[in-house]
């Protein structure tokens, strides 16, 4: 990593390259309610720094048939799994485009395999984080897959997206307290 960083910079990446997400059997064995899932998620993703999930955001959600409706309101593993993956690609793309991956996902794998995959490739991505050398968005040395691509593209492109802004907004803090202005 470039010596020359602001130290906050240095410092949030670090933090940042070791955030870990939960894999599938991280989360609970049981059925969940709303209020639940809700502050499993925001715990789960409070290290990226995103806006909390609320319970307004998962029924529109379950509306726009991003994610399948609960069971007699209590959600599954896989909803949990869904508001996780969700929650960090909007940071990205539309919800339309989210719609269509996790349809193109889920046709060809369950959604536990999806789900750890894509917490692997956010690991390992988040992991060989440096703004020297970016991270390869597609891995060529393992057997092309339109799925993993697809994940891979997507985690790298989260991931540079989260770094801009957190760029964009230590550099705004730092115009302020700039005394030339």
């Amino acid at each position: 990593m470039a010596n020359n960083l602001p130290p906050e910079l240095q410092s949030w990446l670090n933090d940042f390259r070791q955030i870990k997400l939960p894999v599938w059997q991280d989360f609970p064995k049981f059925d969940i309610y709303m209020d639940q899932l809700v502050s499993l998620v925001n715990q789960y993703l409070a290290p990226f720094e995103l806006d909390p999930v609320t319970p307004a955001m998962i029924n529109n959600y379950v509306k726009h048939k991003v994610m399948f409706k609960p069971v007699k309101k209590k959600y599954q593993r896989t909803h949990l799994a869904a508001v996780i993956v969700l929650s960090i690609l909007k940071t990205a793309f539309p919800l339309d485009m989210i719609r269509l991956g996790f349809a193109q996902e889920l046709n060809a794998v369950t959604a536990q395999e999806a789900y750890d995959r894509f917490v692997r490739l956010m690991t390992q991505k988040l992991t060989a984080l440096t703004l020297e050398q970016p991270v390869q968005p597609v891995e060529t040395a393992t057997v092309f897959s339109w799925d993993a691509a697809i994940q891979q593209t997507a985690a790298t492109t989260v991931i540079y997206q989260l770094v801009s802004e957190k760029i964009m907004i230590l550099a705004r803090e730092e115009y302020k307290n700039d005394p030339k202005d």
